[in-house]
Formats: structure tokens, C-alpha cells, sequence
């Protein structure tokens, strides 16, 4: 699956055109699902009417049996719950909750479980946990990723840290209720041979043909291919989403071809210098012709 970028126009308003001009390039190359309003789509920028807006947009597009799964996690319990019943009316098949974090020091084991327990509870749609370090400088424990599995409404989780010994011990709540994807592009060949059940990357957003043919090989047995393509990806993944975030995630789309556009204030678009490392990366990776 991608994590759809939100698209503005120079004003800084919601570009309907180009988000739906995007979500059809993906889903031609193979998507099997749609992520709205995660980190990728400058999830923290967005007003909760835009969240709505773009979940409406997203389900003109994307076919009932593809996934639509809405990003709602917010620091407010009550804000995050109120996001679920937001995205079930919009027509979204699953939310991914991310943790609270601004009161990173009361952020106790204790207080994620209740928090993620109350959205779970009350939730009308359901339930995928979204590890992210670099954006929530916390780490859900599998601790509590095994707790939480058991809540019945909770079916899954999105795991964007890259840990691969911490990921084998999220593996181990994995069963016919719960499912764990990576959203980590420079490991998500390992993570397949660990045993995740899919994927949720934005090196998929500007690279999708070359994710794609990585995840094929795969199941297709020819690991040292896959392991081949992966190579290929890392570059993207560290250097691009990693290092540049959604900017340079927007820089990538706007030359392959896409639309990416600029960021939501506070954020800036990448420097010339930046962009001519996205144009290098994207090169190297065969993403781009020289």
C-alpha cells in the first residue's frame, strides 16, 4: 500500500486534481490499498476537515476491494476518537492511530494503554497501531504490541522503525486477528523474509514500479532478486523519506513524473542542492533516466 502525499495548491489549499491524479497512478502500478493522512501526507498540518476531504476524494478512487485506511491519531484521546467516527462516515476501511506524544515523559506504558485501549474501545472502524519513532520519539514496546493484539478491534499494526530484532518480536502477536506491515523502505525485503504480511511505504509514492517488482520477487521465490531490488531502494528510502521527509517524498513525485508540489507551512520545499540528491538518488535507482 502507499501513504498518499496530501496535494496543495500554491495558496495552500487542498489540490483535488492532483490527489486524485496521484492516487490513479498508484493504484495502476498494483497499490493494494490507500493511506490517508499519515505521516508521508503531512498528517500534523492537516485541519480535521482536510482529513475528511481527502477520505471522501480517496474512496471516489479507490476500488471497494482495495484498502482505505485513514490516519487519525491525534495527542487528545477524545480528538482521536471523534477522527474514527469522522473516517467511517467518509468511507475509510481501517484507521491507523499513532501515539500521543507531546507529553513525551507521561507517555508511560500505562498511559498508552489506555489511551490506545479507549480508541480501540470506541472506534467504529478497525484498529491498525503505527510504530514511528522518528516522528513520535517513542517506541511501542512488544509489550504492549502483544496486549493490544488481544483487543478485538485492533487489527493490526504498521511498524515504520525498521528494528528488525524488535519487529521478529512483534511478529510473535501475528495471528489470523492481527497482522503486522512494515512501513520501513530500506529494510522491506528483510521484513518480508521475517514474515510480515505487507507493506505500507513511501518509496512506493516514486518508485513504485521498482517496489513492486522487489514485492514480486519475493513471492515469486527469487529472494536474490528481491534482495537485489532492495539494494536499490535503500538509497531512496534513507536519503529521500528518511532524511527529507515529506519535502523530499514531494521532490521525488514531482520528478517522476507525479504530483507532488510543496509542503504545508511550516515545512519547505528542498533546496536546489536537496533536489539534485533526490534527481542523483532517483538516477542511481533507475528510477530516472541521467
Amino acid at each position: 500500500m502507499v501513504p498518499a502525499v496530501s496535494t496543495f495548491t500554491p495558496a495552500g489549499e487542498l489540490d483535488r486534481g492532483a490527489f486524485l491524479a496521484n492516487l490513479g497512478a498508484h493504484l495502476a502500478q498494483g497499490a493494494d490499498g490507500v493511506l490517508v493522512a499519515g505521516s508521508s501526507g503531512e498528517s500534523a498540518l492537516l485541519e480535521d476537515e482536510d482529513r475528511r476531504q481527502l477520505l471522501l476524494w480517496a474512496r471516489e478512487a479507490v476500488p471497494a476491494e482495495r484498502w482505505l485506511i485513514a490516519g487519525i491519531g491525534s495527542e487528545s484521546t477524545r480528538q482521536t476518537i471523534r477522527r474514527a467516527h469522522d473516517a467511517r462516515v467518509a468511507g475509510a476501511d481501517a484507521v491507523l492511530v499513532i501515539s500521543p506524544h507531546y507529553f513525551l515523559k507521561r507517555m508511560t506504558e500505562a498511559a498508552l494503554l489506555a489511551h490506545f485501549r479507549a480508541v480501540a474501545d470506541a472506534s467504529p472502524l478497525p484498529v491498525l497501531l503505527y510504530n514511528m519513532p522518528a516522528y513520535a520519539h517513542l517506541v511501542l514496546s512488544p509489550a504492549f504490541v502483544h496486549a493490544m493484539a488481544e483487543h478485538p478491534n485492533v487489527i493490526g499494526m504498521k511498524d515504520s522503525a525498521g528494528n528488525l530484532p524488535v519487529l521478529a518480536q512483534y511478529l510473535e502477536a501475528q495471528g489470523p486477528g492481527f497482522r503486522v506491515l512494515t512501513g520501513n523502505g530500506g529494510t522491506a525485503c528483510q521484513a518480508l523474509q521475517a514474515g510480515v504480511s505487507g507493506a505500507i511505504l513511501a518509496i512506493a509514492l516514486f518508485a513504485g514500479p521498482l517496489v513492486h517488482a522487489m514485492v514480486g520477487a519475493f513471492r515469486g521465490g527469487r529472494l536474490a532478486e528481491a534482495e537485489a531490488l532492495q539494494a536499490r531502494l535503500v538509497p531512496l528510502a534513507t536519503d529521500i523519506g528518511g532524511a527529507l521527509g515529506p519535502a523530499g517524498i514531494k521532490a521525488a513525485m514531482d520528478l517522476a513524473g507525479l504530483s507532488g508540489g510543496a509542503p504545508r507551512s511550516p515545512l519547505l520545499s528542498v533546496s536546489d542542492e536537496e533536489r539534485a540528491v533526490v534527481r542523483a538518488r532517483l538516477v542511481a535507482a533507475g528510477v530516472l533516466t541521467a
